[in-house]
């Protein structure tokens, strides 16, 4: 015990003793200064370097290397921190260094050769944390060189760095995106433009972005991930991918003016070096390294103040655009023909955050479709994102994945695999560039004034299953997704382009009062609406007498105590829904009411269901043709959409219960778009209807019908409709 007093006082008095040497070495020698500091830190580095004659032999990872060069980038964090307050950088000694006496221009030089071995990852990787850490890096001189010189490093060949080289590619693209000034410094007939553009005025960055989750890893839900600006003058960027990234100022709001240079590069010769090299990585087995160079890719081809006119620029976008394409039709075309139809609407894939051998159960052809949703959902994004920067993009998803991998087995044997593919494929789209091809590869018409239906695509896919009931099933899903994703010439071409004459009316019958008209002395009553409506037929007052009339079609040993009541179970969400639909088609030039149009309306050629040649367009005035049998009908003709709809709703008696939810699901849909000539032929039960013409009301109507011839043949008939609405309110169809 005593021993250990004796110990303990020795200890403090030797303590006490090693302050007070400290403190008289401190007054006769104070302590080093930053660059002292600094320049001790690299003269070790380089000492080491010129002595140690069996470098090659230790991996850098044995050596003091690391710790020496973790002290550099400290250093100048902290200088850039003390700095901070000040309106001068003279003071920031280090950095000065480290741009005139070029200590990284040693450490490049041995990453090259990778000698010892371990430098050159070393190297990557302090350099991007350099980039990403230090408040606006100087990159110019020295620090440039450094850059291209690892640039050329990274070429995407499969080497045991290639994680740290598209990590360090992807720091540098940031950077980019924070001063897009920088993109000339890789368009190596614009270096020169460098000094001048970089203080251009809206061209520095003026405000940090925050909680960007492009490079979050850490996320395993899919996300799609969004650089797109939510205004004109502003435009969400990138933030940095390490754990200091968040002391960066990865600012990237940008003036959405833009200065122009004359472009003096070859577009034949001259190319985007920075975006090419990362492009070489989307080819790598390691799916992690994949996707940070889809999200070096895109930072890149989404720079707000990207110039088009440059032949480098423009040459290395659109060989992107193309390797993209092709990569989409290429394992499209691997997907196995033998697949089962319906194990595509199971599989949920996005290019990014998303691990590709997820614990998903396994079936044939899943890692083939896998692959092929997961690299559309990434050309889908860069479309998006995009939209301008990509004009070949687009034509090359119609000419590659839809003419040339698609088309040819949907009119074949094969069709209701490509037609539930295809639906898959609407379903996963965002980009109103991609969108606009499959219109234009369903319709062929771009123009919508010139859209008549006939013999598109469109309609011969829906006439194909008319009378092909294993068909059927698949062509509903095909045109479920049609309406989920709403474009407004495919919606002509399938439905409007048949009722806006109004040809399901008789103005020859005796007039009744419209709903619009109802609406027009609502709103006289109130006063003019100031906001705009998209459909007056679903005025609100004119809900209940919707649901009014259809429940008394209803025949009367159908009902139970509940009726009435039920469809409140329905209604609950049908405002959102609604509003929904209204918001997805707010772009669309639809009109506000049903009527009939002026007689002195030059009226549009139409072309045939039936026969495919030109005949009048059916309008108000009703003449008489022949359909394919023979049998005289008039010449109203609601589209194959319609009538396909029309005639398995008659047949809802002896068809399976799951077909008849498909029908249902996608009747639901149209009785949501908010189109008034659609809501007429679909919801006005007291329209003049035109002879030999049909209506949902009509339609349901002959239903009733039957089913009052058939409900006293079925034993029990009350228990099972009671289960069965038990079973719908529990488990209702999605609307």
């Amino acid at each position: 015990m005593l021993s250990c007093r004796k110990l303990g006082v020795l200890n403090k008095m030797f303590g006490r003793l090693s302050e007070a040497l400290q403190n008289a070495a401190d007054v006769l020698a104070p302590p080093p200064t930053p660059l002292q500091d600094f320049e001790y830190h690299w003269r070790i580095i380089k000492n080491f370097y010129g002595s140690d004659h069996d470098l090659p032999k230790v991996h850098i990872s044995n050596t003091n290397v690391p710790f020496h060069l973790e002290e550099l980038l400290q250093i100048l964090i902290r200088e850039q921190t003390s700095d901070q307050g000040k309106s001068e950088l003279d003071s920031r000694e280090c950095l000065e260094y480290l741009l005139e006496a070029k200590p990284l221009d040693l450490l490049v030089e041995k990453a090259l050769s990778d000698t010892p071995p371990g430098i050159r990852v070393l190297t990557l990787s302090w350099l991007r944390r350099f980039l990403s850490c230090t408040e606006d890096p100087p990159v110019t001189g020295s620090i440039f060189e450094s850059i291209q010189k690892l640039l050329t490093l990274c070429n995407g060949n499969g080497s045991a760095y290639e994680k740290e080289e598209i990590l360090f590619l992807t720091t540098v693209a940031a950077l980019v995106r924070k001063n897009p000034s920088y993109v000339n410094l890789f368009l190596p007939s614009h270096q020169h433009l460098v000094p001048l553009t970089s203080t251009l005025l809206g061209m520095a960055p003026t405000k940090p972005p925050k909680g960007n989750p492009l490079f979050d890893c850490s996320k395993k839900d899919p996300k799609r991930i969004s650089l797109v600006p939510d205004t004109a003058a502003s435009t969400s960027s990138a933030d940095q991918i390490d754990a200091c990234d968040t002391n960066s100022s990865n600012r990237d709001s940008i003036s959405s003016s833009k200065v122009a240079f004359s472009c003096d590069c070859d577009g034949s010769e001259d190319r985007f070096t920075l975006l090419d090299s990362i492009v070489l990585y989307l080819d790598s087995p390691d799916h992690t390294v994949v996707v940070r160079a889809g999200e070096a890719a895109l930072i890149l081809t989404s720079l707000p103040t990207i110039d088009l006119s440059c032949g480098a620029v423009k040459s290395s976008l659109d060989t992107f655009g193309t390797y993209l394409m092709e990569k989409v039709w290429y394992f499209c075309q691997r997907i196995p023909e033998d697949m089962n139809p319906e194990d595509i609407d199971d599989v949920s894939v996005s290019w990014g955050l998303t691990p590709r051998d997820s614990d998903a159960m396994d079936f044939i052809g899943r890692p083939q479709l896998v692959e092929f949703l997961a690299w559309l959902d990434y050309a889908d994004c860069v479309a998006k994102e995009c939209e301008n920067l990509h004009p070949n993009m687009s034509d090359k998803f119609r000419t590659l994945l839809l003419e040339n991998a698609i088309e040819p087995s949907l009119l074949d044997t094969n069709a209701p695999f490509m037609l539930l593919l295809i639906a898959k494929i609407i379903r996963q789209i965002h980009s109103a560039a991609f969108m606009n091809e499959i219109a234009t590869w369903l319709v062929a018409e771009e123009n919508i004034s010139a859209i008549v239906g006939g013999d598109c695509l469109l309609t011969i896919l829906i006439e194909n299953c008319q009378y092909n009931t294993p068909l059927v099933f698949h062509t509903l899903l095909f045109v479920e997704a049609l309406l989920e994703n709403p474009n407004e010439r495919i919606l002509h071409g399938m439905l409007f382009c048949y009722l806006n004459r109004r040809g399901y009316c008789d103005p020859a019958a005796q007039a009744v009062q419209t709903w619009s008209d109802e609406e027009d002395e609502r709103q006289k009553r109130r006063g003019s609406a100031t906001i705009a409506v998209k459909s007056r037929t679903l005025a609100p007052a004119n809900i209940m007498k919707i649901i009014n009339n259809f429940l008394l079609l209803l025949p009367r040993q159908m009902l139970n105590e509940s009726v009435g009541t039920c469809y409140e179970e329905y209604m609950k969400d049908a405002n959102q829904h609604y509003r929904t639909w209204i918001k997805k088609t707010e772009n669309f030039n639809w009109p506000v009411e049903a009527v009939f149009p002026d007689k002195d309306d030059p009226t549009p050629e139409c072309i045939s269901p039936i026969s495919g040649n030109f005949v009048p367009p059916r309008g108000p005035k009703r003449e008489s043709q022949c359909n394919d049998s023979g049998i005289s009908e008039e010449n109203f003709y609601e589209g194959p959409l319609l009538k396909l709809l029309f005639r398995h709703i008659r047949n809802m008696a002896t068809q399976p219960y799951e077909f008849n939810l498909g029908v249902i699901a996608v009747m639901s849909k149209l009785a949501l778009l908010p189109h008034p000539y659609l809501h007429e032929i679909l919801l006005n039960p007291e329209i003049a209807v035109a002879p030999g013409a049909s209506t949902l009301w009509t339609v349901l109507q002959d239903v009733a019908k039957q089913l009052l011839l058939e409900i006293p043949r079925i034993e029990g008939f009350q228990q099972k409709i009671a289960q069965t609405e038990e079973r719908l309110l529990t488990n209702p169809p999605l609307l």
